[in-house]
């Protein structure tokens, strides 16, 4: 019987710290797409702010991009 309990316990706790693995990778995988997230709305305000300094200041500057 006690061989039951310990074998049900350990089980318990190896499911356990399964689950929490897999959710700090889980929430690592959001953080990544986050941070891809926000580089992509940084690099398009950066390009839109080169593109209006470039058509205030330069009058032959021809927006191709």
């Amino acid at each position: 019987m006690k061989k039951i309990i310990k074998l049900a316990t350990f089980v318990i706790v190896v499911k356990a710290l399964l689950d929490l693995f897999n959710e700090n990778t889980t929430v690592k995988n959001q953080i990544d797409r986050l941070k891809e997230e926000i580089t992509k709305l940084e690099t398009d305000d950066l390009e839109s702010k080169i593109k209006d300094f470039f058509k205030k200041y330069d009058p032959k500057f021809k927006d191709d991009i």
